[in-house]
């Protein structure tokens, strides 16, 4: 997981916290709100990145908290804890589509890339796709007219 319950607790109060779980009916709502925050999160990371991280930046962290304590208010969310929900969700449409970047660190503390992509976007006119199944070699093979 992205966050922990300690993470919650840092960033919003005890008291806001316990106060969210005493309105639930399930005991473990707090941890099933983070599991599913982070669960949230790899869907749109895993578009960018290969899961697991080997290190979770603190943007991570602070996304997991928001998305946990939105899912917490069930009912009625304030419009600050709505407001800051979607701005989350924003910010990981961004890193999916390439245009946020997520600073993530191996081991050795260097940044690593993103996973390679498969598909090109989009390719310059003049240029040669080597990668698909009509590739300039495949088309040379092809009786001309």
């Amino acid at each position: 997981m992205y966050a922990t319950r300690q993470d919650l607790e840092s960033r919003f109060g005890a008291a806001e916290i316990a106060n969210l779980e005493s309105m639930q009916t399930n005991p473990d709502a707090v941890n099933e709100a983070l599991q599913d925050a982070s669960e949230e999160i790899d869907s749109y990371v895993a578009v960018a990145f290969d899961l697991p991280l080997p290190s979770i930046p603190s943007t991570l962290k602070r996304v997991a908290c928001n998305i946990a304590r939105y899912r917490l208010y069930f009912q009625q969310p304030t419009e600050e804890v709505e407001k800051r929900y979607e701005s989350e969700l924003n910010y990981l449409k961004r890193i999916a589509d390439g245009k946020a970047v997520l600073n993530i660190q191996n081991e050795q503390n260097e940044v690593i890339d993103e996973k390679p992509k498969r598909y090109p976007k989009s390719i310059p006119i003049g240029t040669s796709y080597t990668g698909g199944v009509f590739s300039d070699d495949q088309l040379n093979k092809m009786p001309s007219v």
